[in-house]
């Protein structure tokens, strides 16, 4: 992605023909302009500037966890996961294991325009988070109950 290869548009050029042709630039990737005091500015598609925020927030999320699996377990709080907290409930193998599966789930969204992936294996996992914190489900799960641990109801 070369820089010097990209017309950069002029504050004047958004007045004149030349505007369309900015337009264009924007809706098929980018178009960048030079404001009167030099800053360089760069329009696109919303689509587009939100998909790389997301790909930042994921990223920064990813790094976060990471710092924490540098800790030993019983020094780290949920809060050490930053926005991924509810990984807390799960032993290290299980953390280990949506670790490698984040990291695929992001290296793909970076590479396309579409970050779904990344936001249905979070919900997937925050939903058996939430099910892990369950005490009752939890011992199901594990295969720590048994039947003289239930009770039939006359219905």
């Amino acid at each position: 992605m070369s820089v010097a290869a990209e017309h950069i548009y002029q504050s004047s050029d958004l007045a004149g023909s030349n505007r369309k042709a900015f337009i264009a630039d924007a809706l098929r990737s980018k178009a960048r302009l030079r404001s009167t005091d030099g800053e360089s500015l760069v329009m696109l598609r919303e689509a587009r500037l939100e998909h790389v925020a997301a790909i930042r927030h994921y990223a920064v999320a990813y790094l976060t966890l990471d710092t924490a699996l540098r800790r030993p377990r019983e020094d780290r709080r949920a809060s050490d996961f930053g926005p991924w907290a509810f990984l807390e409930v799960f032993d290290d193998a299980d953390i280990e294991e949506f670790r490698q599966e984040i990291n695929d789930a992001i290296v793909r969204a970076a590479s396309g325009d579409n970050h779904d992936a990344v936001e249905a294996l979070l919900h997937q996992w925050q939903m058996s988070a939430e099910t892990l914190s369950d005490p009752v489900a939890r011992d199901i799960l594990d295969g720590e109950t048994t039947d003289e641990d239930w009770v039939e109801l006359d219905g």
